[in-house]
């Protein structure tokens, strides 16, 4: 770890953050987020950064710490609406699709942060209003995770490169397939759909309990 500095003006971790976001925003690995690019990205010397950050890891939570900033869990307040659940897993899908490089990152992150535990605690709480029972509410609320993280990290349709046409010869069902739904629709419909079997999941479990 390197040893702390005196800060310099005008840098703060909130600027750091934004930089170090801009950088992977623009980067297709996270190895192309380095504190030399950070600070050249600030327009300071590399080491001054060490007043601010202990260090990459250090930056990364700032980002995770930012993104999750903008997803509103307000919704889930004091509901038993499942509609609101949709609402905020949308909020969570867009917060974290524009930021693919540092979801990809953020995802094999261990959960014991407060900004972090912040977004679950509200799910949970409103999966126990709602009826779930206890031995429930943790696998409802990874089986969102799937479907909100996978969504935003790897998107599905991405995998199809070539035309409907050229999967015909040998694949001609998948073929079919791409025939019948647009690209720009794939992975927009398999997030609703998920949801919607989400939600049908939830309703059945709280009617059982």
């Amino acid at each position: 770890m390197s040893p702390r500095t005196t800060a310099r003006p005008g840098v703060t971790r909130e600027l750091i953050a934004e930089a170090a976001l801009a950088i992977l925003d623009e980067s297709r690995s996270e190895s192309d987020l380095t504190m030399r690019r950070l600070a050249a990205r600030l327009g300071v010397q590399a080491p001054s950064l060490y007043a601010h950050v202990t260090g990459i890891d250090d930056v990364i939570a700032l980002v995770h710490q930012r993104i999750n900033a903008g997803i509103d869990t307000s919704v889930l307040s004091d509901s038993v609406d499942l509609d609101d659940l949709r609402t905020m897993a949308r909020s969570y899908l867009d917060g974290y699709r524009c930021h693919r490089v540092a979801a990809t990152i953020i995802v094999s992150r261990a959960i014991n942060e407060d900004y972090a535990l912040a977004i679950y605690e509200p799910i949970a709480a409103f999966l126990e209003r709602v009826g779930l029972p206890a031995a429930s509410v943790m696998p409802i609320m990874a089986l969102l995770d799937y479907l909100v993280l996978g969504s935003a990290v790897e998107p599905f349709s991405a995998g199809f490169v070539g035309t409907a046409k050229s999967y015909d010869a040998a694949y001609p069902a998948l073929g079919r397939a791409l025939r019948g739904s647009p690209r720009r629709r794939i992975d927009e419909s398999g997030f609703e759909l998920g949801m919607t079997a989400l939600c049908a999941t939830i309703e059945a479990m709280r009617r059982e309990a």
